[in-house]
């Protein structure tokens, strides 16, 4: 039987031309609401004129290649090219029989890994291929330690002394509508535990938090708390350094290099709060090798 793992991800613009088909196909409209591309295009501008997030799964799919040479490795994104659709027509035309489907994306919500697994499914509802689903790799023993790893090792670069009471860690995930959670979204269940996933291999002393980022538009109530109304609450109580662990991305891209770097940045030091981030997973060897044995499992 003829396999191959498809890679899935959210996708990104490149450059700031691709930037308005992006936001049309991730809003599902033809027509953006007015001032939107502009606030948009102002935040990839300041980051560089793109997404990263497109070429680091390019580098995942090519490392995964030379670690798994037994199986062709795919790679499509939901709101950009190469699309779901285009690559599920590729890899019937090459013959391939059963798909094992990774996302890239930790956490499964409506926006982000149920959406991609939704489009596959209507796409290969009646494709001559089997479609294994390869879920829940954040739970590998081995993503915790490279989480982990990257704590301590941000702890050192900027002296962290989360053994004192001013000194936190916090956990940060996208914000989500309410509503995904009202309808059943295993979002928040899947980050708390890979939170206590990673916090079992860090000293007891050192105090966590779960918060939200990046909220949306859509109208309606949103998870809580957000990130900027817990640093201000943690500053009353005397609490002044923080480490952001951006938990819900497993690479770099808008949400971790503009709203944390930039924004989030400038916010800390508008109100005399000391912030740091981890780093995520991105290309790197660790989290290849972690991937490569979760899809060899199979």
């Amino acid at each position: 039987m003829k396999e191959a793992v498809l890679l899935m991800a959210y996708g990104g613009p490149e450059n700031l031309d691709e930037i308005e088909p992006f936001m049309r196909r991730l809003l599902r409209r033809e027509q953006l609401p007015p001032g939107l591309l502009q606030r948009v295009e102002k935040k990839y501008r300041a980051i560089g004129g793109g997404s990263p997030l497109p070429a680091i799964c390019r580098r995942i799919r090519e490392k995964l290649s030379r670690k798994i040479t037994d199986l062709p490795v795919f790679l499509a994104f939901r709101y950009a090219d190469p699309s779901i659709d285009d690559i599920v027509a590729d890899m019937q035309a090459q013959g391939i029989e059963r798909v094992f489907a990774l996302s890239l994306s930790p956490h499964s919500s409506i926006i982000s890994s149920a959406s991609y697994y939704k489009k596959l499914a209507e796409l290969t509802a009646t494709a001559d291929f089997e479609l294994i689903r390869r879920e829940n790799w954040y739970r590998e023993t081995a993503y915790s330690q490279l989480l982990a790893e990257r704590i301590h090792s941000t702890a050192r670069q900027f002296k962290l002394d989360f053994t004192t009471a001013d000194t936190r860690l916090v956990f940060s995930a996208h914000n989500i509508p309410q509503s995904y959670i009202d309808q059943g979204d295993t979002y928040v269940d899947e980050i708390k535990a890979n939170i206590k996933n990673v916090t079992a291999l860090l000293p007891d002393t050192w105090l966590s938090s779960l918060v939200y980022q990046s909220k949306g538009n859509i109208p309606g109530a949103w998870l809580k708390p957000e990130i900027e109304e817990y640093l201000l609450e943690m500053k009353a109580d005397g609490t002044n350094n923080f480490m952001i662990v951006p938990l819900s991305f497993s690479m770099d891209h808008l949400e971790t290099l503009y709203d944390l770097d930039i924004e989030l940045k400038a916010f800390a030091q508008n109100n005399g709060l000391n912030i740091c981030r981890s780093q995520p997973a991105n290309a790197d060897d660790d989290f290849i090798a972690m991937l490569a044995n979760f899809i060899i499992k199979r």
